[in-house]
Parts: structure tokens; C-alpha cells; sequence
């Protein structure tokens, strides 16, 4: 590794790359800039020369692109929640669909690929679920409740979050004081969660089994989730997804579908009451009850749950091995559904529909379903967490119909 102290001005960013790095190229070789904005005109200072491409730090901006913007938040440079909030909330929607739109075309075939319009919704006040971090500094001895700084295990102390929901905000307040005084040298970390039910902030050091029952409304349906358990941060995104996979999924009151990592049943739900039956697959035994007692709770009863480890061999599993399944839904977490999907064409279903929260993974399975005679049609966006590099992205796969074939006139006179 080398570096180059020279200044070098004038430089324009061409681009964004998937972790929120301006994009520039000097002399045909690739150079990542942070806080950059795609038609900035910057000066900067080489800091690393590998190989294939440099990086290097922004010194200068000569020459601000029309998509800078001044970050809302007044911690923003120094907290690590956020990534973006120095590029326009359009042209951040705009980068991020095209970068990963163009990974996905040059690495699967796209030939009957549609691209739908991003999903969007409010940019501010949207996450109803945060995890922050409590401690006092080995540094100063001061005590923090927040999120990490950027680049550093140290916390930031946070009292309010231009991102989170005003319910979370107020528990925030509310709550600052008490666990400010439970603080020690070693890391806790504190959940706070707004539910349809009121907010719920647990902590994840408790020896004490929690009693709470958080719930939200979707579809007309409560879903129960787990206080200190996974949830969809953003609840109007939620909604359009959902509404977005039944609609790609192209549902028939016939069909039986497969839901994968279904998790409390967020998406097995609301699909149960459009189709005959749906099997939902989850490796947590308390997700497996709690999706269980939501399909009872909402008087659903052409919905079964299982626990399987879906990053194992499946297919000898009864409700694998002995089932037909007209649709599959998959929603695996950031490690992707590679075992499952090598064996998915033994269902014989027509139609699978990918949400993937890294598309890096997702692209990979795809690669793995097209061997199975499975092609990509209809690809888009998420925006789940705005002015962060983090997407959520689904994709529509069908099964590919085995060319006609041709008759032959080799006997006919």
C-alpha cells in the first residue's frame, strides 16, 4: 500500500457506490471519496493506491453538485447511524436503485427483467425500532446512551433522532435519566421498539423473561412480534412491501404458497387470507410459536408453521418432501438462502419472490435459481432506510417454459 500526498483539485465525482462513497476516476483508475456527492467539483489527497483503485479524503469541495444538501441532523458528522444525509433525499433513492440495478444486470440474465419504481416514504421520523448502546467511557468516565461514533466503538450520546418515530423519541426522553444512572464500564445494549400498543424498551443484559406482548396492525391483522425480536424498522415501507409481494406473487384462492424465514408470520398472514393454504418456515423456536398464536389470534386457519433450519438440508423434511407449492416467498436475513434455493425446483413452483436486505446475496441465489431453469422478471427497490447505505430490494422469478418442439417434416411427402 502507497500514498500520495500530493493535493489534487478539479476532480469530479462521477457516481456512488453501494457503502455511500463518491466515485471518481484520475488518469482511468477508480477512486473512492467519503462525503461526496455525484457533480461535486473536489480537491483531495490520495490516502491508500491499491491495484484496481485508490482512496483517498476530500479536502476541498470547489465546486458543490446540485444533490448536496446540508444534513438535518447536528450530530450527523460525528454519529454513525447515518450515511447520507449530505446527499438529497431524490438522489439518494436514484444512486442506490441504480447501483443495484446495475450489479443485478451484469450478473444474471435481465433480458425479460421489468424495473419497477422505488417504494418511498416518509425520509424522516421513520424508524420505530432502535438499538443503543450504554456505557461509561474508559476514556472520560461519562456515562452515554447512544449510537456509535462513526468509524469508532465509542458512543455518541444521543437524546433525540431526527429518524426515529416521535413515540421513540419521548421514550427516549423519558427514559434517559434511569439508564443513564444503571450505566457501567461494561456495554449494554438498550432496545427501544414502538409498537401499535405503546413503546417497549428492553434491555438485553435482563435475566428476567420478558412478558411483553408488542403488536402491529397490518392488513387488518395484529401481528405479535417479540419485544427484543426482529421488526420491519420502517412500518409504512412494510406495508407497501407487502402489498407489492402478494401483487408479484399473483396469488390465486387455489394455490398453496411457501413462505421462507417467515419470521411472526409478517408476510405468511396477510397472503394466508388470498390463497387455500401457506406453510411458513422459521429456524427460531419462539418465532415458530409466536407465528403460530398470531394465525389463532386472527382466527387464520389455513396456515402452518415449522421450525427448520433452512441453512441445512430441507428437502427430506415432510413439508418439503411431500408438498406441492404453486408460489415460495423468501425473506432471509443478510446471509441470503443459499441451501434452500439449491433445492427449490424440486416444488416445482412457478413463481418465487425474493426480499433480500443485501443484494450482494440475493444475486448470488439468483445465479442458483437460474440453473433451475428460473428467470428473473421484475426487479426493484425498498427505500427501508433512508439517508443510510442500507437497501431493501425484491425481486419476481419464474419458472422458464421448456421451448415448443418443433415437428418435423423429414417423413412428410
Amino acid at each position: 500500500m502507497q500514498t500520495n500526498n500530493d493535493i489534487q483539485e478539479a476532480i469530479t465525482i462521477e457516481n456512488l457506490s453501494h457503502d455511500g462513497r463518491g466515485i471518481a476516476r484520475i488518469e482511468g483508475k477508480t477512486v473512492f471519496i467519503a462525503n461526496t456527492v455525484p457533480g461535486d467539483i473536489i480537491s483531495l489527497r490520495i490516502t491508500k493506491q491499491q491495484d484496481k483503485y485508490d482512496e483517498a479524503e476530500l479536502i476541498n469541495i470547489e465546486t458543490p453538485s446540485a444533490d448536496r444538501v446540508e444534513p438535518f441532523c447536528a450530530l450527523y458528522n460525528q454519529c454513525g447511524g447515518c450515511q447520507l444525509q449530505h446527499v438529497s433525499i431524490d438522489a439518494q433513492r436514484h444512486f442506490k436503485a441504480e447501483n443495484f440495478i446495475t450489479r443485478l444486470t451484469q450478473a444474471v440474465n435481465s433480458k425479460n427483467c421489468k424495473i419497477s419504481p422505488p417504494l418511498i416514504g416518509n425520509d424522516k421520523n421513520y424508524r420505530r425500532r432502535a438499538r443503543f448502546g450504554l456505557s461509561i467511557s474508559k476514556k472520560d468516565k461519562i456515562a452515554r446512551l447512544g449510537f456509535r461514533e462513526k468509524a469508532s466503538n465509542e458512543l455518541i450520546d444521543i437524546e433525540q433522532c431526527p429518524i426515529l418515530t416521535p413515540g421513540l423519541n419521548q421514550a427516549l426522553a423519558e427514559q434517559r435519566p434511569l439508564l443513564l444512572e444503571q450505566a457501567s464500564r461494561a456495554y449494554k445494549e438498550i432496545t427501544f421498539v414502538e409498537a401499535d400498543n405503546g413503546v417497549f424498551v428492553t434491555n438485553s443484559t435482563s435475566d428476567e423473561p420478558s412478558s411483553l406482548e408488542p403488536c402491529y396492525k397490518t392488513e387488518g391483522l395484529n401481528i405479535h412480534f417479540l419485544a427484543d425480536g426482529f421488526i420491519q424498522v420502517n412500518s409504512l415501507q412494510n406495508e407497501q412491501m407487502i402489498n407489492q409481494a402478494m401483487n408479484w406473487l399473483e396469488l390465486e384462492s387455489k394455490h398453496k404458497v411457501l413462505d421462507l424465514f417467515c419470521g411472526v408470520g409478517n408476510f405468511t398472514l396477510p397472503i394466508a387470507k388470498k390463497v387455500k393454504s401457506i406453510t411458513g418456515i422459521e429456524g427460531l423456536a419462539d418465532l415458530v410459536a409466536t407465528a403460530s398464536s398470531n394465525a389463532r389470534t386472527n382466527e387464520i386457519d389455513n396456515a402452518d408453521f415449522f421450525k427448520a433450519d433452512l441453512f441445512d438440508e430441507c428437502h427430506k423434511l415432510p413439508w418439503f418432501r411431500t408438498q406441492k407449492y404453486h408460489r415460495v416467498l423468501l425473506d432471509p436475513g443478510r446471509q441470503g438462502a443459499f441451501e434452500i434455493s439449491k433445492v427449490l425446483h424440486l416444488l416445482k413452483a412457478e413463481i418465487i419472490v425474493y426480499v433480500s436486505c443485501n443484494a450482494a446475496t440475493l444475486i448470488r441465489d439468483i445465479q442458483e435459481l437460474e440453473k433451475q431453469g428460473y428467470q428473473l422478471y421484475k426487479a426493484g427497490l425498498v427505500d427501508m432506510f433512508p439517508h443510510t447505505t442500507h437497501t431493501e430490494v425484491m425481486v419476481q422469478l419464474k419458472k422458464a417454459k421448456p421451448p415448443k418442439k418443433k415437428k418435423s417434416n423429414i417423413f412428410r411427402f
